[in-house]
């Protein structure tokens, strides 16, 4: 059975924001990866904007999209039988990926099957650690900006050997989380011990419960008080008088969208929600606009997607 929570163990490792190219000499980065895990076709396009950006941004690793093997398989629906909607969609998409930015498609199984009382399947990073043509591989949470690759590059291929790393969460309030970056080091025998540990709990299984399985983890920390693995856009509603733009953009790998007034930079919501979402700091306010204008461009640019409507 899983134990322990969140803060209470581990031992934290300062990771230094060294540029890869400076310090990349005998990395073998044909053995490390950005994943991604698409659940449903929603994490799609979130997922192929990181790769897009890891592309731009020229991360030397590998990158692959994890995603139900269900969608692999190619069924006709049969006569009178309703299709997905949304799979030719996530399937355009994925094979862009491919093409465009070298992804590599691996479908995965569930790590619980649907049941008849309307639970769906699960799935979940657990899988990840099935993939033993790496060793080590890093996953962060959608959906985002990825403004600068090389510190999760550096993180990926400099920290030091360990099973499960995650981000240590010290700041209260920040919007920012353990589980917003994982770090795994893929293994037969790990992964065969969590699918045992899995299969006995009585409730489904969510990731944010994956750090339970390791008492120890290594706990991720930027080397100064002015760099940022993860920021999150919600912090922007509490800047106070003196908030500056720049230093919050600057040396921050990734902008994370956890933005307690809006359900997520995806949506189009109506005008009047919007409005009294905005920051109340003008500079605050002109950076979260900024932001989220940014995600929207990015989204049409990479997947051809507009914002999908949101209704209450």
């Amino acid at each position: 059975m899983f134990g322990g929570s969140i803060g209470s163990k581990g031992r934290v490792a300062y990771q230094k924001f060294m540029r890869t190219e400076d310090a990349s000499a005998g990395v073998n980065w044909k053995r490390l990866a950005h994943v991604q895990l698409a659940r449903t076709h929603h994490d799609v396009c979130n997922s192929i904007m990181v790769f897009g950006e890891l592309h731009r941004l020229k991360s030397p690793a590998r990158k692959v999209l994890l995603f139900p093997k269900s969608w692999a398989a190619e069924k006709e629906a049969s006569k009178g039988a309703l299709s997905d909607p949304f799979m030719d969609s996530s399937r355009r998409l994925m094979r862009m990926a491919a093409r465009r930015y070298g992804v590599e498609l691996r479908p995965v199984d569930p790590i619980s099957e649907s049941t008849e009382d309307g639970v769906p399947s699960t799935y979940s990073l657990i899988s990840a650690y099935a993939l033993t043509d790496f060793d080590r591989i890093l996953t962060i949470e959608t959906p985002g900006l990825l403004l600068d690759a090389s510190p999760l590059d550096a993180v990926l291929a400099f920290t030091e050997k360990t099973p499960f790393a995650m981000l240590e969460d010290t700041t209260a309030n920040d919007g920012v989380h353990s589980q917003d970056l994982l770090l795994l080091e893929p293994s037969k025998s790990e992964h065969t011990a969590l699918l045992s540990k899995i299969s006995t709990l009585p409730i489904t299984f969510n990731d944010t419960l994956l750090h339970t399985a390791f008492p120890e983890p290594l706990l991720l920390s930027s080397s100064t008080e002015d760099t940022a693995l993860i920021r999150s856009i919600g912090l922007l509603h509490d800047a106070q008088a003196g908030f500056n733009a720049t230093a919050y953009l600057d040396n921050v790998a990734y902008i994370r969208f956890s933005d307690p007034k809006l359900p997520g930079p995806e949506y189009d919501v109506q005008w009047a929600k919007k409005r009294e979402a905005r920051p109340k700091n003008k500079d605050a306010d002109w950076t979260w606009t900024k932001l989220y204008g940014e995600f929207a461009q990015k989204r049409m640019d990479i997947c051809g997607l507009d914002l999908e409507s949101w209704r209450d």
